[in-house]
């Protein structure tokens, strides 16, 4: 069997930087934290996913080292993706897939009696609920065979929200929710797995706002809003919508404030905001989406009919955890059958699966290659992943 190379060294810099980052971190976050001791070696850790941070964040509740289970892109950021390779080997996985190589580097690092973190949701939440997790992990933690640690973030979505560059300081918690021994794991059903981790790590950050009313202070804390937030309610034109410190405002005069306890108020005070949270705003988009997509199909639309464009945009086609080649630069349009970067079009009949990466990201993947779409300006790759959801529902995934 293939050993770990650098092992040790993994182990040392977990423990290093785990005692080094434990007191800016409580400080950054107001951070509450449980001290894990797990009684079962190797596990599994498994957490809902809110912020960038989540990884350095629960080491803090784990002494013995982990191997996280971390998006592919982090390594192709030049040096920083070597340094990542060289400081924690993180098990790279695309986005857009679950990969075999994924499943099967896991399995090679708990033979070695490693632990290892898995972020279910495999990205972080745009609107404070917790994503879709995929069936599959019912599946891998049944054949891993090794205990499984539930591990649940509250506060994260509100304190660093994945459409912000900036902390906004208010509270946090990292609890432990339940272990399960090899035995217990044993005993269940890969549905069963799937549920217990479903319940345990569910968080919907305005239910717990709700109950608590804590204040999340920061710079700029509508920032890139309209990221995640890309129909204007007055107006329902897509893309209109433009970000200010606390401001959300639209070229039709719309506007809304987003306050200290993460929730709109209207600036004027004359009348409420049309919704109160972003979750709220989001299920109202995705509801428009729908109408837009019936429209469509109800017009009978060509193929060449514009559903969504953005200005300077990079297609870039990216290796395995290596590198991205830029293809195409230009204007990104988004047509019934594909997306076109300056006129290098992928059909969607091509693309397998489309994800997010950070901010602004878009990435996809097709039967044999791996593309990615950049932006140099804030906009909204959520409004592309919420219409091409659809399109494939409609048309059976083909």
């Amino acid at each position: 069997m293939m050993k770990i190379k650098g092992k040790m060294r993994h182990s040392f810099i977990y423990r290093f930087g785990r005692v080094l980052c434990l007191p800016f971190l409580v400080r950054k976050f107001n951070l509450k934290y449980d001290k894990i001791k797990v009684p079962h070696t190797p596990y599994i850790v498994v957490a809902n996913h809110l912020t960038n941070w989540d990884p350095l964040l629960i080491g803090m509740s784990f002494k013995k080292s982990m191997y996280y289970v971390a998006s592919d892109h982090i390594l192709r950021m030049g040096f920083k993706g070597k340094l990542l390779r060289f400081a924690v080997s993180p098990i790279a996985r695309v986005k857009t897939a679950q990969e075999t190589q994924t499943v099967i580097t896991i399995f090679r690092r708990l033979k070695e009696k490693c632990n290892v973190c898995i972020f279910a949701e495999g990205t972080t939440s745009f609107d404070g609920e917790t994503g879709e997790i995929p069936l599959s992990i019912g599946k891998l933690i049944k054949r891993a065979g090794v205990a499984l640690v539930t591990y649940r973030f509250t506060g994260a979505y509100f304190s660093h929200p994945r459409w912000t560059r900036f902390t906004h300081k208010g509270k946090m918690e990292g609890r432990l929710v339940q272990v399960y021994s090899p035995e217990k794991i044993a005993s269940m059903s890969e549905e069963e797995i799937y549920q217990v981790i479903k319940n345990d790590i569910y968080v919907n950050a305005y239910d717990d706002q709700k109950k608590e009313k804590i204040a999340f202070r920061g710079k700029n804390p509508a920032e890139y809003l309209e990221t995640v937030l890309y129909c204007c309610p007055k107006c329902k034109q897509f893309g209109t919508l433009t970000s200010s410190n606390d401001l959300l405002f639209c070229t039709c005069g719309f506007k809304v404030r987003y306050n200290e306890y993460c929730y709109f108020e209207s600036p004027n005070n004359k009348e409420g905001p049309p919704f109160e949270t972003i979750m709220d705003w989001v299920k109202w988009e995705r509801e428009e989406i729908d109408k837009l997509e019936a429209a469509l199909a109800a017009n009978d639309a060509d193929n060449n009919t514009v559903i969504f464009t953005d200005i300077n945009q990079q297609l870039f086609e990216t290796a395995r955890a290596s590198h991205n080649t830029l293809i195409a630069e230009g204007n990104l349009i988004m047509y019934k059958d594909r997306l076109s970067v300056n006129g290098t079009d992928i059909l969607f009949n091509e693309i397998i699966e489309m994800g997010i990466i950070t901010m602004k990201t878009i990435v996809f993947a097709t039967k044999d290659k791996i593309y990615e779409i950049h932006s140099k300006h804030p906009r909204s790759a959520l409004k592309y992943w919420d219409m091409f959801k659809k399109i494939k529902q409609k048309t059976g995934g083909n």
